[in-house]
C-alpha cells in the first residue's frame, strides 16, 4: 500500500509519525528511482484530492482542464476520503523501477477489477470510508474512469516530465555523492519538512498502515523524487523488497513556470550538491565559531533561517550549538569537519593534519 503524505512538520522527537529504523547507514543500500508514475499519482492526488503537495498552479489549471468532467467525478471521491492509502497498482507504484509511462497505463488497463476490489476490502475491513465502497461494488467502472483520467492527465504532464530528467539526474549524483561521502544522515534529514532523521530511526508522517514494517530490515532504500510540487510526499515501508520515499525533487521551481526546457544547472561543489547551498555555506564558516547573528549577516540571511538550517546541521551530527551567554556560537563536530574536509579539502585558515 501506498501511503500518501500530507504538508506537515514532525517534532525533533518525531511524535505522531512512523518510525522506520534504519540501523547504521553504512550498511544501507540506496537507489535512486525515475519514477513518472509516481509523480503523476502525486499530481492527481493533489489536484483531485486533499493531499496539499503544492503543485504549481499553472500545472493544477492545465491539469484540470484536461481531465473529462464525468471520469474525473468518479475518481475524485476517492482521493477525498482522508484516509492516505491506497492500492501501489492505482498509485502507479507497483514497479517504481518501470520508466515507460505507456507501460504504467497498459498495467492499469490490465487490473482485475475483482482482485483489487478484495485487495480494497481486505486493507479497510474494519472501517472501509464510504468512497472506497462505492469502488468495492463497481470497480470496474472507477477503473475505465481511472484510465481516462490518467492518460488525459499525462498528456499535460508529460512534457513537465521531460523538463525535470536533468534535475533528476542532478538528485541522482546528489545522492550517490551523499552516500559515498557518509552524508546520508543530512540528505535524509533534508529530503521534506515531514520527514526527521536521527541516531538511526527515520521518522515518516502519519500514523502507519496496517501492514507497515519499522525495521528496514536488510532491504534497500529507494528515494523518488517527485516532479510534482514542492510539498508532494509518499512511501511505502510494507515491501519485502524495498523501502521507498518520493520526496519534492529539489530545483523544480526552475522549470515550474517556463514554458521550454530550462537550461542545465551550473555544476556545484560535493558539498554544496550533498547539504545544498544554504547548509554547506553554513558548514564552512563554521570553522571560525561564528554565533547564529554573525552568520545571518554573513549570509545574508534572516537568523529564523540560519537557525533552522543549523538545527537540521546538529540532527545529522554535523553542527554543535553551543550557548555562551546571550549567544549561540556553531561548533563543527569531527563528523562535521571529517565530511568539510571530504569534499571541499580542509577549510581556509585550518592547518591540515598533522602539520605543525
Amino acid at each position: 500500500m501506498t501511503q500518501v503524505t500530507r504538508k506537515q512538520s514532525l517534532s525533533s522527537s518525531g511524535a505522531g509519525g512512523s518510525p522506520l529504523f534504519l540501523g547504521s547507514l553504512d550498511e544501507v543500500h540506496v537507489d535512486v528511482a525515475r519514477s513518472p508514475g509516481a509523480t503523476l499519482f502525486s499530481v492527481l492526488r493533489d489536484v483531485l484530492g486533499d493531499a496539499g503537495g503544492g503543485v504549481p498552479q499553472p500545472w493544477r489549471n492545465a491539469v484540470r482542464a484536461a481531465l473529462p468532467a464525468d471520469a474525473a467525478a468518479l475518481v475524485s471521491p476517492l482521493l477525498n476520503t482522508g484516509k492516505r492509502w491506497i492500492p501501489d497498482s492505482l498509485a502507479l507504484t507497483d514497479h517504481l523501477r518501470t520508466t515507460s509511462m505507456r507501460a504504467i497505463l497498459d498495467e492499469v488497463d490490465g487490473l482485475d477489477p475483482r482482485a483489487l476490489a478484495d485487495e480494497v476490502s481486505d486493507l479497510y475491513r474494519t472501517s472501509m470510508p464510504q468512497a472506497w465502497q462505492r469502488f468495492v461494488e463497481a470497480p470496474g467502472a472507477f477503473l475505465a474512469a481511472y484510465g481516462q483520467v490518467l492518460r488525459a492527465a499525462w498528456t499535460v504532464m508529460e512534457p513537465l516530465w521531460a523538463r525535470a530528467d536533468g534535475l533528476i539526474a542532478r538528485e541522482t549524483e546528489r545522492i550517490g555523492a551523499a552516500v559515498v561521502s557518509h552524508g546520508l544522515d543530512a540528505v535524509l534529514n533534508a529530503l521534506s519538512a515531514s520527514l526527521r532523521y536521527a541516531d538511526g530511526t527515520l521518522c515518516l508522517p502519519h500514523s502507519p498502515c496496517p501492514r507497515h514494517r519499522s525495521e528496514l530490515d536488510g532491504r534497500r532504500l529507494m528515494l523518488v523524487p517527485l516532479a510534482s510540487g514542492f510539498t508532494a510526499g509518499m512511501y511505502n515501508a510494507q515491501r519485502d523488497d524495498y523501502v521507498w520515499i518520493g520526496y519534492p525533487l529539489p530545483g523544480l521551481g526552475r522549470i515550474a513556470t517556463r514554458t521550454h526546457p530550462a537550461p542545465p544547472p551550473a555544476p556545484d561543489s560535493a558539498l554544496t550538491q550533498v547539504l545544498g547551498p544554504i547548509r554547506a555555506a553554513i558548514l564552512r564558516q563554521s570553522s571560525s565559531l561564528p554565533s547564529v547573528s554573525e552568520l545571518a549577516r554573513h549570509l545574508h540571511l534572516g537568523v529564523s533561517t540560519i537557525t533552522y538550517h543549523c538545527r537540521q546541521l546538529a540532527a545529522a551530527g554535523l553542527l554543535h550549538r553551543e550557548r555562551h551567554g546571550r549567544e549561540v556560537r556553531l561548533r563543527l563536530t569531527p563528523r562535521g569537519t571529517e565530511l568539510l574536509d571530504l569534499l571541499t579539502g580542509p577549510p581556509e585558515g585550518v592547518r591540515a593534519r598533522g602539520s605543525h
